[in-house]
């Protein structure tokens, strides 16, 4: 089980995801050795930090996508505030084969292939929530790709956990820390942060040991933050802190590898953390809120001029 800071999380369960290893902050989280919701990126729960699923919309400035999310999370806050928020939580399958099957749909994202699906092991405590995601797969949507707010009807099945046909998909959302357990596709990850950042070398390291070694030190999640009224950024948020605390100082220098890593800073006056900056966004909101539910602003994303 997991340790410090995520004592709380007593319950586990194995779960099966794709993971997108090309992109840089989740190759960072595979990494370190763990996937951490939003809610538990820090010792507080800040609403600014996000899912990496909503990271990955906002990256790509797909607006219809990030307005159906948005409407679906008002309906669960107005509806269903106990399910868990696809825009903070993780997402996992139950099953290998229930993952597996998705392989070769182009309805799912081109990274659901065989060797990113990986198997993990998911440390909570609040219940997490199984929905079928046939639901949203096969929504009704306009012309413009989005969903309309005048029947919400499908949206309150889907957060009930109702099936939507005889050949339900489910997906499992959840609040806390999935551990990697593919000590090969951490190796992997950790060479290509390696040639991504070739100077880097040390705090890669160091956000290894920090993890296992049970704390928050050197992890990577993404935030949203107001740059002014208008002006939003999406950024990945690098914990430091953990790095002077005398106590997270001795758990790093106990573990096996504290030694490569002592050698590291005596070879090396000086070294950078890892700038994931060119992955970030800086966008403008435009702004809608549907009737007769929970006041939720729903964006539409452009460049800024």
């Amino acid at each position: 089980m997991l340790h410090s800071p995520f004592v709380e999380l007593k319950q586990s369960t194995r779960v099966f995801c794709f993971l997108d290893l090309e992109n840089p902050a989740v190759a960072w989280a595979v990494m370190r050795g763990m996937l951490v919701s939003a809610d538990y990126a820090s010792g507080v729960r800040d609403p600014g930090f996000i899912s990496f699923m909503q990271a990955g919309i906002v990256d790509t400035l797909n607006n219809p996508r990030l307005f159906n999310e948005f409407l679906i999370e008002t309906v669960r806050l107005s509806l269903f505030p106990h399910r868990v928020s696809r825009m903070r939580g993780v997402f996992f399958f139950r099953s290998r084969a229930e993952a597996a099957a998705r392989i070769g749909d182009d309805r799912w994202p081109p990274y659901f292939e065989a060797k990113n699906l990986l198997e993990l092991e998911l440390c909570y405590k609040d219940p997490f929530t199984d929905v079928d995601a046939n639901w949203i797969t096969f929504a009704p949507v306009g012309n413009d790709g989005r969903v309309s707010s005048d029947d919400l009807q499908w949206m309150q099945r889907y957060w009930k956990g109702d099936a939507y046909n005889e050949s339900p998909v489910w997906e499992r959302i959840a609040e806390g820390v999935a551990l990697v357990l593919d000590e090969g596709t951490r190796r992997q990850c950790y060479e290509y942060l390696l040639e991504i950042f070739p100077a880097s070398h040390i705090p890669i390291l160091m956000a290894r040991l920090a993890s296992e070694a049970g704390t928050r030190g050197g992890l990577i999640a993404p935030f949203l933050r107001r740059q002014d009224e208008k002006r939003v950024v999406l950024g990945y948020l690098w914990s430091d802190a953990e790095f002077h605390d005398p106590a997270v100082i001795e758990a790093i220098r106990q573990h096996p590898d504290s030694g490569a890593l002592a050698r590291l800073m005596r070879e090396n006056e000086t070294w950078k953390i890892p700038d994931f900056r060119p992955w970030g966004k800086v966008f403008e909101l435009g702004e809608q809120t549907p009737p007769g539910l929970t006041p939720l602003k729903l964006p539409s994303m452009h460049h800024p001029r």
